[in-house]
């Protein structure tokens, strides 16, 4: 096998790390062959995998990433042949400023400003809110030039600038046990609407969204099929949009429960706007067929 560099990062090398924190793991390598082979090695023992190349990793440290960031904090290399990673983790230096990251940040949350009225719909909600979340705050903390990647310390963080409080942080605390359910398909554990209704004040608080709409799924659907052809938003959100208006209605898309199952998957699809398009269509043919055979039924049931 090629050369590769292995290496454990985040939560499972930090004090707070619980039942809710991923595994996460950085394989690194100089072709797709050897990635893919690596990956599906260690998916057997539960880990949740980062993959990239070598020039791919080296391109982000290079244009200031706060991932090499936390990998230079927070990481425990296991292999790395001709220590390439190390190399690579030495050379990185942070970035000027991060004003551009925020405001990307803030413009993200545009596109959970309205919420489908399902439990999964809540479900996406949540999951992605947490992802905002912890990135804005990451990007807010490295602006005055302090690099903190632990969710909760982040929280602490906010409830020492006394934008929330302990019952606040307990209600943001839970974001992890719902991406957590929500990823894993557990569906008994999804949010309820009492929760969202709990959560959406505190949002408001830490000043991320001004407003958010809880809607039925059909308004949600056409405000998406809206803000998908408008091309209004980058294409991360796009494709977080089209797994919303998925969750809107709750059908079985394998493509869609890989993605959710797998947010790298993004890196690899988000860019693929006939991916997206084709996603949308599949959506939408299913749930043609799915009201079709409804109304038959119906119609059966009442002769």
């Amino acid at each position: 096998m090629n050369n590769y560099s292995i290496a454990i990062f985040g939560s499972s090398l930090r004090a707070d790390f619980d039942k809710y924190s991923d595994r996460d793991l950085l394989i690194v390598a100089d072709d797709f062959e050897t990635l893919e082979k690596l990956k599906d090695d260690y998916s057997k023992d539960d880990w949740s995998i980062s993959y990239y190349t070598y020039s791919k990793l080296k391109y982000l440290s290079d244009n200031g990433s706060l991932f090499i960031k936390h990998l230079q904090n927070e990481s425990k290399i296991i292999v790395d042949k001709k220590y390439r990673l190390n190399k690579i983790l030495n050379e990185f230096n942070p970035k000027i400023d991060y004003k551009k990251d925020i405001k990307d940040c803030e413009n993200y949350f545009d596109i959970i400003k309205v919420i489908p009225e399902t439990n999964l719909g809540f479900a996406w909600f949540c999951d992605s809110l947490y992802v905002g979340l912890r990135n804005y705050l990451v990007f807010k903390n490295a602006e005055v030039g302090i690099f903190e990647f632990s969710y909760i310390k982040l929280l602490n963080g906010l409830k020492e600038q006394g934008k929330i409080n302990q019952f606040d942080i307990e209600i943001l605390r839970e974001l992890r046990v719902v991406k957590r359910s929500y990823r894993e398909e557990i569906l008994d554990e999804l949010p309820s609407l009492s929760f969202i209704q709990t959560l959406i004040p505190i949002v408001k608080t830490i000043g991320i969204i001004e407003t958010v709409k809880i809607v039925d799924s059909l308004t949600f659907q056409n405000i998406v099929d809206k803000d998908i052809i408008s091309k209004k938003f980058n294409p991360y959100q796009r494709l977080r949009l089209v797994e919303g208006y998925y969750c809107s209605q709750e059908l079985n898309i394998p493509k869609l429960k890989k993605i959710i199952s797998n947010p790298q998957f993004y890196a690899c699809k988000m860019k693929d706007n006939d991916f997206t398009m084709n996603l949308i269509s599949e959506i939408k043919k299913r749930h043609t067929t799915t009201c079709i055979k409804n109304s038959e039924l119906s119609a059966k049931t009442k002769v």
